[in-house]
């Protein structure tokens, strides 16, 4: 249920209105940076272009998720997909943008990573907004690089565990660990403020707020993930920004010399 100020009361029967934004021109601006991006020397071959399929999928997620969120009010809810939405374009541009970000420093690349999925995903988000909200954008804003941190962070600390021993399935098993533990520390502030009421029941909220938060944030870069490991292209852009260490080869079995052979 959303407030509707001076259109009708707060309680009672639900109204239903229809809003038709006046431009369609800031939701295309994401997609039309995308676009550009694919313009960039790096970025013209056709294999490029699979960028696209992640970037639908997540719109097919909140689609799927949206029954399971009638409770909510309607405003949340919609801000809540346009910071999902956000933070899939900023994952798109740190593909795109890989060999600008690579480094030989691993924290210098992680640097370079968060400013380019925060800074992108905080452009993509503002752009959507009508502002009649100043908290909400704020608030959503913090949550995208707060988000972003946590995402960037774990995927660089899950590359620097998987360098050797590189595998798909035990990249993304340290991502998920990782972005958990992320949002506990960053949450955990909020929890000793909790614990100062004494509440058994808020703890197991705070806990399932988190482990919620920590599943959407793996769930926003999982298809890109799947791209990359489905994708010799950015297969091979995931492996040089995270500097993975290549599968090693079967070792080479040589015949034992014959022993007493006479000369």
């Amino acid at each position: 249920m959303s407030d509707l100020g001076g259109l009708g009361a707060k309680e009672g029967a639900p109204a239903t209105y229809f809003y038709t934004p006046a431009s369609l021109g800031p939701q295309v601006l994401p997609w039309a940076a995308i676009l550009l991006l694919l313009l960039l020397k790096p970025n013209r071959t056709g294999r490029a272009w699979w960028i696209w399929l992640p970037l639908l999928c997540i719109p097919a997620i909140e689609h799927g998720l949206m029954p399971q969120m009638n409770f909510l009010p309607s405003e949340p809810t919609n801000m809540f997909c346009q910071i999902f939405d956000s933070l899939a374009f900023g994952i798109a541009a740190v593909w795109l943008l890989s060999p600008y970000l690579q480094d030989r420093v691993r924290f210098l690349a992680f640097l370079k990573m968060l400013v380019a999925t925060a800074g992108f995903s905080a452009v993509a988000f503002l752009v959507q907004q009508d502002w009649l909200e100043e908290h909400l954008v704020f608030g959503g804003l913090i949550f995208i690089c707060v988000g972003a941190l946590v995402l960037m962070g774990a995927l660089s600390l899950a590359g620097l565990i998987c360098r050797r021993r590189y595998l798909p399935l035990r990249l993304l098993l340290w991502l998920f660990v990782l972005i958990l533990g992320g949002w506990l520390v960053i949450a955990g502030p909020f929890a000793i403020l909790m614990s100062a009421s004494g509440g058994g029941g808020e703890w197991l909220e705070f806990l399932t707020v988190v482990v919620a938060l920590a599943a959407l944030t793996f769930v926003i870069g999982l298809p890109f993930l799947i791209l990359a490991f489905a994708n010799a292209f950015f297969g091979e852009r995931l492996k040089t920004l995270l500097q993975l260490g290549r599968e090693a080869p079967p070792p080479i079995i040589t015949p034992l010399p014959a022993a007493g052979l006479a000369s």
